[in-house]
């Protein structure tokens, strides 16, 4: 169990610790960074459909057509892009762990049309709230940072991010809203790990302890399914729903991931009656997504080798702008 454990931290934290120099990294620097890549490409039909976007933590994010899983282009020049998120609107958010940006990126498009500053922090994983189109990312603490990390929230998603901590916790790995702009968050305490549950609820400035009745081995994505609130459990291949009451959570049911090989996962992206991980062996020799029927689980619809990933972390779908839900749904019928 303790190898399991160590294994997971391992997969989760690549993206905060093993892409630095040192177990601090560099610290950011005070001035933007230019994301341009020459070699990014993305095919001219990628802008008419629907997009899924995988992060490899070593620095590309592919994009496939969804749910067909054709590669439709490559978004390169990263440091180690980790946790994605994504709008209605179809924009795309990728968090740059060790740059300590957030990358705003238009469905299709090979540049980023805008750059949220994270000073200070290395960066996991990332939500945004329809509503207000606040972005909230998930820290860790980086060479630079006093204390602990937090969790940012940049509101409109534009402009300086406002920081918001709980004395329990030392670092913070994913967030999710709910349909009524309730922000949760897991993460872990200092060196023992033990998963961590928190919401800050629409309009508050604090973060409020949740308990959970079932103990999560190590914390993955968290997402909101449209009745319950999903939280991924790295070290069980698994997600459990939680029915979200006051400061309690009740397991409202679990999803299990059968694969062919043994896996590690982070970040799960629920889509409807779909969900989406990117997952591969310990060892490195496997890296594929799958889709999978939710809240069914078990054997995947369709899986999809990425031949060339190293950490395959974060994942998100896009929806294309302008497409009416009648052909969406054809489209993906």
């Amino acid at each position: 169990m303790r190898a399991a454990r160590n294994a997971c931290v391992t997969v989760v934290m690549a993206a905060v610790t093993s892409l630095s120099a040192g177990c601090g990294g560099s610290p950011p620097s005070a001035l933007p960074r230019t994301y341009e890549a020459a070699t990014s490409w993305m095919a001219r039909e990628a802008a008419g459909q629907d997009l899924l976007y995988i992060s490899d933590a070593r620095g590309v994010v592919y994009v496939y057509s969804y749910p067909a899983g054709k590669l439709l282009g490559e978004l390169k020049g990263l440091q180690s892009p980790a946790g994605l998120c994504s709008d209605p609107a179809g924009n795309v958010f990728i968090v740059e762990t060790n740059a300590s940006d957030v990358l705003e990126y238009a469905h299709g498009a090979t540049s980023p049309t805008f750059v949220l500053h994270d000073f200070g922090y290395y960066g996991l994983g990332c939500s945004v709230d329809p509503a207000t189109e606040n972005v909230a990312v998930a820290n860790s603490a980086n060479s630079v940072s006093l204390g602990p990390g937090s969790v940012a929230i940049f509101h409109g998603a534009r402009g300086l991010p406002n920081f918001y901590e709980d004395r329990k916790f030392n670092s913070y790995f994913f967030c999710g809203y709910d349909g009524n702009g309730d922000l949760f968050v897991d993460g872990a305490d200092l060196g023992s790990y033990h998963t961590l549950f928190a919401e800050l609820p629409n309009g508050s400035s604090t973060l409020e302890d949740v308990k959970l009745d079932r103990t999560i081995g190590f914390p993955g994505a968290v997402q909101w399914d449209g009745k319950y609130l999903a939280v991924g459990d790295t070290a069980a291949d698994a997600l459990y729903r939680f029915r979200i009451a006051g400061k309690s959570g009740s397991t409202a049911g679990r999803v299990s991931f059968k694969t062919d090989h043994s896996t590690l996962i982070a970040q799960f992206w629920i889509d409807g009656s779909r969900v989406v991980l990117p997952y591969g062996t310990l060892a490195r020799e496997v890296r594929k997504l799958g889709i999978w029927r939710y809240p069914a689980g078990g054997a995947p619809l369709t899986s999809t080798d990425v031949p060339r990933a190293n950490e395959l972390l974060g994942a998100t779908v896009s929806v294309a702008p302008h497409m009416s839900p009648r052909a969406r749904r054809l489209l993906r019928d």
